[in-house]
């Protein structure tokens, strides 16, 4: 189908954005949110505190930035379920 290929165009890798955060701190700029990112470099990751916090929340975050692009592109619950955005 013509939006499976959008999503998987779109979706957030989580290997990759894994790799990304541990060896350089980037994270919040592949989910769309250049200023978060740009104050976790400035602030040091709240001076390791925020880095720390992220080690936990990274996963849930790449996980909702991708169900934020199937819904956009109208795929069903059903979809979702199978997809194990829901």
């Amino acid at each position: 189908m013509e939006k499976d290929f959008y999503y998987n165009e779109k979706k957030l890798n989580s290997t990759k954005i894994w790799l990304l955060y541990l060896f350089l701190g980037w994270s919040y700029g592949s989910m769309d949110k250049i200023g978060t990112q740009i104050l976790f470099y400035l602030t040091l990751g709240g001076l390791g505190v925020w880095g720390f916090i992220r080690l936990f929340t990274l996963n849930k975050s790449i996980k909702e930035y991708n169900k934020k692009i199937a819904i956009g592109l109208n795929f069903s619950t059903d979809e979702l379920l199978k997809m194990g955005l829901l």
